[in-house]
């Protein structure tokens, strides 16, 4: 009875972000033309439609008569500078990988720029709501996995990122899936398949998919023929890879595009290099981190800290932060794309941490859930009504704050460092830090306590 109703919560969540996702799709594609790498992700599936392989040239030279039409013109140079060369043809190619650009290019020739925006809705919707489902295997109730996967589902960067056409958009799905397989909701074939996906992707997943496929593979019960049908979409991805790179640009080395776009004098590799204060970056910056403009994760850290006394969510914890550290020494501000880009793929991640804080949290904590559900309800508005805004430059204030102080006198986010200009960048990042470490450790000792404590007193 009760796993009959969860499943019918389960399903009417992924009907109401759906809902939310076309309708502020449709709204972003009306008010906001592509941009940055969308139009190349867009411009290389056109390309294959028009039977000009993945030369890009064409595309670009007509981009302003396309659905996906940039909001200013691309120059000659600036598309040479986004581009790769090829070994083997003339012209220029897409500089990331062609995943993206293979799922959509069917999905741009019947529809255009809004279909390929409503199936990534769709695919949002259902990492969400399939991560719901995960979270009640591993240990979280119903209640608290459904409200956290409202919760996540309604901030960003789950809701801005399913009118985004970039990978980390996709990939949630992807994950979500992978963590079906992990606990033994998926076969393990479909599992491998969908582990493979992500580097397919792109090449930054590649921490993501071998972290899963080891977990996937953990347990003991795993038999020979089971592992090599999990691992066999994986391993044989690679020199499928290598294939299709060849073809395209002449070079048979899986993600040839990125290779050649650094070597020679193509591009440099260090601008797209940072500190180490990108992993604090993506979670606390006030133009590009997640808990600005997602204040309700706040609480996640709760869950995180909980989570680590889960035998079987702490290895997922471990692989997050694996892909994680190398994504934060590189542009972790995804080249100034909407918050938290490079946090995207780990939704499914922010759903299970959330639906464990709702479990653990005291309840005397739990009252802040009000005025931070509230206050990530305005942030998400500000970003769906004027998606202008999403893309942010390092300004006082910065670009979402300026809604907040034209209808209120007030930018809540102002509590937040600002990376780079701020003064109290020092001060406001230590403080931070040392609140959500707090709110872990309460997890982790509420989480001590409650397995402790005897089971008719649970």
């Amino acid at each position: 009875m009760v796993g009959a109703a969860f499943v019918r919560s389960g399903r009417t969540l992924f009907a109401v972000l759906l809902g939310v996702y076309l309708l502020a799709g449709w709204w972003t594609t009306s008010h906001i033309a592509a941009t940055g790498d969308e139009t190349e992700y867009f411009a290389a599936a056109d390309a294959l439609i028009h039977g000009e392989g993945l030369e890009l040239t064409g595309r670009f030279a007509v981009i302003a008569a396309s659905s996906y039409a940039p909001g200013q013109p691309i120059g000659d140079a600036e598309f040479r500078n986004s581009t790769a060369p090829s070994l083997a043809r003339a012209g220029r190619y897409p500089r990331h990988d062609v995943g993206l650009s293979l799922l959509i290019a069917p999905l741009l020739a019947i529809g255009g720029r809004g279909l390929v925006v409503a199936v990534i809705g769709a695919a949002m919707a259902g990492a969400v709501a399939l991560t719901v489902r995960s979270a009640s295997l591993l240990g979280a109730t119903p209640r608290a996995a459904v409200c956290a996967g409202l919760a996540v589902g309604l901030a960003v960067p789950a809701l801005t990122y399913s009118g985004q056409v970039f990978p980390d958009a996709v990939a949630p799905l992807a994950v979500a899936l992978a963590l079906a397989g992990v606990i033994g909701r998926a076969q393990p074939f479909a599992t491998g398949l969908v582990i493979a996906l992500l580097p397919f992707l792109h090449l930054r997943y590649w921490p993501l998919a071998l972290g899963l496929l080891v977990l996937a593979a953990w347990p003991q019960r795993r038999s020979p023929r089971t592992l090599v049908l999990l691992s066999a979409p994986v391993v044989l991805l690679i020199p499928g890879l290598a294939l299709l790179d060849l073809m395209i640009y002449g070079l048979a080395v899986p993600h040839a595009g990125f290779v050649l776009f650094f070597a020679g004098q193509e591009q440099s590799v260090t601008p797209y290099l940072h500190g180490t204060e990108g992993l604090v970056g993506l979670f606390l910056d006030r133009a590009f981190g997640l808990l600005p403009a997602a204040p309700i994760l706040v609480l996640a850290c709760i869950g995180l800290g909980a989570a680590l006394f889960n035998t079987r969510v702490r290895p997922l914890l471990l692989i997050a932060i694996a892909y994680l550290v190398p994504a934060a020494l590189l542009d972790w501000t995804g080249a100034f794309s909407p918050q938290a880009r490079y946090l995207a793929p780990l939704v499914p991640v922010l759903v299970l941490a959330l639906a464990y804080a709702f479990d653990h949290a005291p309840r005397r904590l739990l009252v802040v859930a009000v005025p931070l559900a509230i206050w990530t309800l305005g942030q998400s508005l500000v970003y769906v009504v004027l998606p202008q805004l999403r893309y942010d430059v390092y300004t006082l204030p910065p670009q979402a704050d300026r809604a907040w102080l034209r209808l209120f006198g007030i930018a809540p986010s102002s509590v937040f460092p600002l990376f780079g200009t701020d003064g109290a960048t020092a001060a406001l990042t230590v403080a931070w830090g040392a609140a959500l470490a707090a709110l872990g450790g309460l997890g982790a000792m509420s989480s001590q306590r409650h397995r402790e404590s005897p089971p008719s007193k649970r």
